[in-house]
């Protein structure tokens, strides 16, 4: 199930006879343990979904997020053995229409691999909780353009060091910057923090907090410093380079869907693909370093007590004696030396 497909859906029953209250439902095509309905929701002729399943599942009120924009109606009905319950999802904010037409594909493929109908609809609550994060951070007008650059260039990381190995899940996997890690990659004891800025500027870079650049968690940590130059000629656009990878992990599907994930955590969102296209980079140079020793940085060691939060910038043009090849950051991410 894909988001136009669903927006279609709705459409249809939108413009179709319908009574002054109620609810007017399509059953979708999935293969679930679930009974799964597109709907409009009237008087208000709100767009949603509605599933449901035999039993009743013990726990579910407590779990039900609250979503920006989104309500979620919980029932349950009938005795314990002839029981049903019953989830229904409503768009109530109408400019967020486009990104709860991706929610609710994603749901509606989420619970399609549940084994039962119990855990069809724990499915569904667990990705409703994982969507409430990202209804409170996504704007109606995607990633702004620092962010943009700060994804592409972590991107470019997990293409050319964390893939270089073969071994596509694994590298994936390394991939935790999406996940509210400190640092944006981490493999074995192996982490990664990558800064991004435009080769136009002074390779000036942002450190967000004191545990950033702190090494004692890890065997080692490297900063690597993307320098981006835009270019339309020679670039290529965000949704370009996720066409790439998404090309490059199309023969695992594990790792392909595991990608999917980390791109919904990261706050990319298909929908807002064409927002994006009219931007493209080229890397201008990549740098890797190793923070250790006398490296310049701030780390929770060096603060007085009662101090924290704290953000700082350095210079990547006075590390060059920390300053380590990709070959070797290949070899330590576990790729190719």
């Amino acid at each position: 199930m894909t988001p136009a497909e669903l927006v279609e859906r709705w459409a249809d029953l939108a413009s179709s006879p319908h009574r002054a209250s109620g609810v007017e439902r399509r059953r979708l095509d999935a293969e679930t343990p679930v009974d799964v309905f597109a709907c409009i929701f009237w008087p208000r002729g709100r767009s949603g979904l509605l599933i449901e399943g035999e039993g009743h599942v013990s726990g579910l009120d407590e779990r039900i997020p609250r979503c920006r924009g989104v309500r979620v109606v919980h029932e349950e009905r009938g005795g314990e053995n002839d029981g049903r319950t019953s989830l229904a999802i409503l768009l109530e904010e109408e400019r967020l229409r486009e990104i709860f037409a991706v929610l609710s594909a994603d749901l509606v493929n989420a619970i399609v691999t549940g084994p039962s109908s119990s855990a069809a609809l724990r499915r569904c609550i667990d990705r409703l909780c994982m969507w409430q994060g990202l209804f409170d951070r996504v704007a109606a007008d995607g990633l702004p353009d620092e962010r943009q650059r700060g994804l592409f260039g972590e991107l470019l990381i997990l293409d050319d060091i964390f893939l270089a190995g073969g071994d596509l899940l694994a590298g994936v996997s390394a991939w935790v910057g999406s996940d509210s890690a400190h640092q944006d990659f981490l493999r074995r004891g192996f982490a990664v923090e990558v800064k991004t800025s435009l080769a136009k500027r002074h390779a000036k870079m942002q450190i967000a907090n004191e545990k950033q650049l702190d090494e004692r968690p890890h065997q080692l940590l490297v900063l690597a410093s993307v320098r981006l130059d835009e270019s339309e000629a020679h670039g290529v656009s965000l949704p370009d380079l996720v066409a790439r990878l998404r090309a490059r992990l199309a023969g695992d599907e594990p790792a392909a869907r595991l990608f999917d994930e980390k791109l919904l955590l990261a706050d990319y969102l298909d929908v807002h693909a064409p927002l994006y296209e009219a931007r493209s980079y080229r890397a201008a140079s990549t740098r890797f370093f190793r923070v250790e020793g006398a490296f310049p940085r701030l780390t929770e060691a060096d603060l007085p007590a009662g101090v924290g939060d704290i953000r700082y910038s350095i210079i990547a043009d006075g590390l060059g004696a920390w300053e380590i090849d990709a070959g070797a950051v290949k070899s330590l991410a576990g790729g190719e030396a």
